[in-house]
């Protein structure tokens, strides 16, 4: 869960700065409110760690089937990962060959949001469902706007709220899900 939450944190990070400076300028009042946001979110999420460090090591070591079970959902990750790292290159080289470059980022966006819909069913969160579709009226309604840079400004920082709020959500669950560990003391 923590790393999912830095994941969302991270790439939150990047559509946000995309949003910000791009398009028009954006007001100080947004600027220092997405600060403040973001170092409450890192804090929940280095709490989320610190609780998870906490926890005890499982002695027992995993059977061969759970090894090929985190190996399987590893391999499928990947797979994912590639097919969309593939489509983003794609849609740039396509996006700038037919002349539509300020489409590229409603573009990207798109494809990120729908490879949450097998990240959905493999991790089985169906938070990223949520997380797809929300991404996908994003993105489309990005591809529907004549101004381009008022595009890049709504779609940068849409998508960025969108993974950051999916982190907020996933720190959320792991810190009241988490069981509470004291000193020489077994999890309840």
């Amino acid at each position: 869960m923590t790393t999912g939450a830095a994941v969302m944190f991270g790439f939150g990070i990047v559509w946000l700065l995309l949003g910000l400076f791009r398009g028009r300028p954006s007001p100080r009042w947004l600027r220092t409110s997405l600060v403040a946001v973001g170092m409450a979110l890192a804090t929940s999420i280095a709490m989320l760690a610190m609780r998870a460090f906490k926890l005890p090591f499982d002695l027992v070591p995993p059977t061969p089937q759970q090894l090929a079970m985190n190996h399987e959902i590893s391999r499928r990750f990947y797979i994912i990962f590639g097919l969309e790292l593939a489509a983003i290159f794609v849609a740039v080289v396509v996006l700038n060959a037919i002349h539509y470059p300020d489409y590229i980022l409603s573009g990207i966006a798109l494809i990120v949001a729908v490879h949450f819909y097998p990240l959905a069913a493999l991790f089985q969160a169906p938070l990223y469902y949520g997380t797809a579709l929300v991404g996908s009226a994003v993105a489309l309604f990005g591809f529907f706007m004549a101004d381009a840079a008022l595009r890049q400004k709504i779609v940068g920082l849409s998508f960025g709220l969108l993974l950051w709020a999916t982190g907020a959500w996933i720190v959320f669950v792991g810190l009241t899900a988490a069981p509470k560990v004291g000193p020489n003391l077994r999890p309840m």
